[in-house]
């Protein structure tokens, strides 16, 4: 069976997003022959060329003119008109200035760097037009991308504003795909897009006849996000024109999953044969048994495993889904047909076994072709835009599962299953060595601690045996599972940043939303983090039902002394959005919320978010967090009180923070305490993460650690046993356990009774009950921790 696996634009654009790449190693693992096409960047590169800048500023300059009829005329305000007449005069400078800049962004020519630095005439939009201004008119070689970056913006914002107002550098149409209940609507949009119309259904039509995809099987087209929608319903047009009728064409991804399962408007089976629900796995056998595209037993008519398709009479059949799914609220029910899927458990164990085992390797990837924007200057929030990573998952789910606003009833957070180490490993080195990239991103919901470790372990025993280690970073949880010890052993082991949810920064928002974790503890995490210089991005909530505007200002105001004492280099607020798959909906469905009133009429397409009554009363927050925001993690106004930013003429006023300008302080203080002052760690195995260990005299001990130089003094027949130990210590990437490491430390030879390691001066002690030798060695290993040792 040939496969053609699709992510659809716009998707981001320095990486490739994985989903396609897990199914395509899935099906390659099964004997199928696969091929996996990213034609978010495709398309984006196509758009951003000579020829396509040439397309656009004609079709501009058709707005503009009375060519097309008054009717079809552009009117702009002054002011824009004045912004487009610049675009319109610097035509042919970025037609001159477009394929280098994609090349610049993509595999850095330095040399482009020094022409852009030193241009005295380039082609200025109003961001790089500020860039420059606020430089001085010049910029450092340094500075190059960011300009680059600026000047595709610029572009963008063109397009956007005259040309297609859904596009979004790494969206399209996401606002008219999310939660909409007509797939009419979606249909409309799909028909009047121009840059769908005039780039992407051009660029479709030459890919379906290419030698790679043609005579294809089976087409899986990817949509995680609702911005990808209208992409995904354009590549399956062309499709369906192109290949034979018995190819199969299947949609899944995030979007299906979240949106679609009340799904009773049939309109997008015109599109696609099948929808592909949750993970995807085992619902993709059921339909290769069923459509005879893979050997093995053949699954009944409605036998299919978390799937939708459209019957001959006109109906959705949903099949194989848990029960608890039927009492679903759904417009149009009877439209709907419920089936079973009698091999329901032999799809679920094939789909585990996918999830723990199945990982990408990226072989035949172009990561040349990404680009490298540098839309910020703050080093965490780079992390997204700045260079491609490799991704992977630790585990599947999420191993808390009970953020009250999360969509934890869903599959992909609900169903927890830890990947296979081993299988990740092998797959990330394969892919290291085909693309010569040693980044790794981890898209977990929340990386699980023990699967982390295991991890970092691993990453050390690729170091030993000499080969490149992975840089990594990912999603986590701000839990006491976050020790400074673990920490510090992580950050050596390859951690670089980590991304997590603090939503709303009050101990009353914290309990609301069922985070799991108090003040004292989130601080605490921050600071074992920080001091093991690890980079940190905190996702806020604001508009959560109950929640008023002092607790709003009092989670700000924490946030604001989060960056002003250094714990979070980055953050973004989200307005909370209430889903049909969370905690909050089904407490209010049995009763428990009766002050929340969510529109709760079904609708026939997508249909997992909700409005709710009082939503409007947060409007007035959304510029000034975001502003005040932007502020903080550009190191400004950090001494300037939350509640000031709301202080604008001719608004309402809010209350004053309750938050003691010191809370943060306060709570660090405590963290620090708490750390210095315990005298052993919990951890089982030891790790050595300094220099090694030298011997400047028979009684002094020295090791390089954090750019300084420690020291240690004991009797002469313990530094040499120390020594050794500890050099043994640092060749074990697997570690050691506290038992053996006081075993080695312990004797100073093997023909007599262990030497204590103890300060000089003190009396050898030679006794040989266990318990006073072994508290003493306890004392010296305590010296270590803190310069050099960590217990994980």
């Amino acid at each position: 069976m040939k496969a053609v696996l699709v992510q659809p634009p716009f998707v981001q654009l320095n990486s490739p997003y994985p989903a396609i790449h897990y199914l395509e190693a899935f099906l390659r693992g099964r004997g199928h022959e696969t091929e996996a096409f990213d034609h978010s960047i495709a398309l984006y590169r196509r758009i951003f060329s000579r020829q396509g800048l040439s397309t656009l500023f004609t079709a501009l300059k058709a707005r503009l003119s009375a060519s097309g009829g008054e009717e079809g005329k552009l009117r702009l305000a002054p002011a824009a008109r004045i912004e487009v007449e610049r675009y319109l005069s610097y035509e042919s400078l970025y037609l001159e200035w477009i394929e280098p800049l994609m090349h610049f962004l993509g595999k850095g020519d330095a040399a482009f760097a020094h022409r852009l630095a030193q241009a005295v005439e380039l082609p200025q939009g109003a961001r790089s037009a500020a860039l420059l201004e606020s430089e001085g008119g010049r910029i450092s070689s340094d500075q190059a991308r960011v300009l680059a970056t600026c000047m595709l913006e610029d572009l963008g914002d063109l397009i956007g504003q005259v040309l297609d107002p859904q596009f979004g550098t790494v969206r399209y149409g996401e606002r008219i795909a999310a939660s909409r209940g007509d797939f009419a609507e979606i249909v409309a949009a799909l028909n009047s897009s121009y840059l769908l119309e005039s780039f992407y259904r051009p660029f479709l039509s030459d890919f379906w006849q290419a030698a790679p995809v043609r005579g294809a099987d089976l087409i899986l087209i990817s949509i995680p996000f609702p911005g990808s929608l209208l992409g995904a319903l354009a590549c399956a047009t062309a499709a369906r024109a192109a290949l034979s009728p018995k190819a199969r064409i299947l949609f899944g991804g995030g979007y299906v999953s979240t949106e679609l399962r009340s799904l009773s408007d049939g309109g997008i089976f015109d599109f696609c044969d099948y929808l592909c629900f949750d993970a995807g796995y085992g619902s993709l056998c059921s339909i290769l048994e069923r459509e005879g595209l893979e050997a093995g037993l053949s699954s009944p008519a409605g036998g299919l495993y978390r799937s939708m398709y459209r019957t001959a009479a006109g109906r959705i059949a949903v099949s194989g889904f848990p029960e608890a799914e039927r009492a679903r609220p759904v417009a149009g029910r009877e439209l709907r047909e419920w089936l079973e899927c009698p091999d329901r458990e032999r799809y679920a164990r094939m789909e585990d076994e996918a999830l723990a085992g199945t990982f990408p390797d990226y072989r035949g990837l172009k990561l040349d072709d990404y680009l490298g924007f540098v839309d910020s200057a703050n080093p965490m929030h780079r992390l997204w835009s700045d260079a491609p990573w490799l991704k992977y998952h630790l585990a599947h789910g999420c191993y808390w599962r009970r953020c009250s606003f999360c969509d934890t009833e869903l599959d992909y957070v609900a169903h927890f299953l830890p990947g296979r180490l081993e299988s990740l490993m092998s797959a990330a080195d394969a892919a290291a060595r085909s693309t010569g990239r040693h980044g790794i991103h981890f898209v977990d919901e929340a990386m699980p601690m023990a699967a982390l470790l295991g991890y970092a372990v691993a990453n050390r025993q690729r170091a030993a045996s000499g080969r490149t280690p992975f840089s990594f970073w990912g999603n986590m949880r701000f839990d006491a599972s976050w020790t400074p010890d673990r920490c510090e052993f992580l950050a050596a082991s390859g951690l670089v940043a980590v991304s997590g949810g603090i939503e709303i920064a009050t101990e009353r928002g914290l309990a609301m939303t069922d985070k799991g974790f108090t003040l004292a503890g989130l601080v605490r995490c921050l600071v074992a983090l920080k001091r093991s210089g690890i980079l940190v991005h905190a996702y806020l909530i604001y508009g959560f039902p109950g929640q008023g505007a002092a607790d709003i200002i009092d989670s700000a105001e924490l946030c604001r002394q989060l960056f002003a004492a250094g714990l979070v280099d980055s953050a973004f607020w989200h307005r909370f959005v209430l889903t049909r798959h969370s905690p909050l909906y089904r407490d209010w469905k049995r009763g428990r919320l009766p002050g929340l009133k969510p529109s709760d009429s079904p609708r026939p397409f997508a249909d997992n978010d909700l409005s709710f009554e009082g939503e409007d009363q947060f409007d007035g927050f959304d510029g000034p967090l975001v502003e005040a925001l932007a502020a903080w993690m550009a190191g400004l106004e950090l001494d300037r009180p939350a509640a000031a930013w709301f202080a604008a003429p001719g608004t309402a006023p809010v209350p004053e923070s309750s938050v003691p300008p010191d809370r943060v302080e306060t709570l660090i203080a405590q963290a620090e305490s708490e750390f210095d002052s315990a005298g052993h760690r919990d951890g089982s195995t030891l790790h050595w993460v300094a220099g090694a260990p030298l011997v400047r005299d028979p009684s002094t001990l020295v090791w390089a650690y954090r750019g300084g130089l420690e020291t240690l003094r004991q009797r002469p027949e313990a530094v040499k046993a120390l020594c050794d130990t500890i050099l043994a210590l640092s060749r074990r990437p697997e570690g050691m356990t506290r038992a053996e490491f006081l075993g080695m430390a312990g004797g100073a030879g093997s023909d007599g009774p262990p030497i204590v390691a103890a300060p000089i001066g003190a009396a050898p002690d030679r006794r040989r009950d266990e318990e006073a030798p072994s508290e003493a060695q306890g004392q010296v290993l305590a010296q270590f921790f803190g310069r050099g040792l960590v217990s994980i």
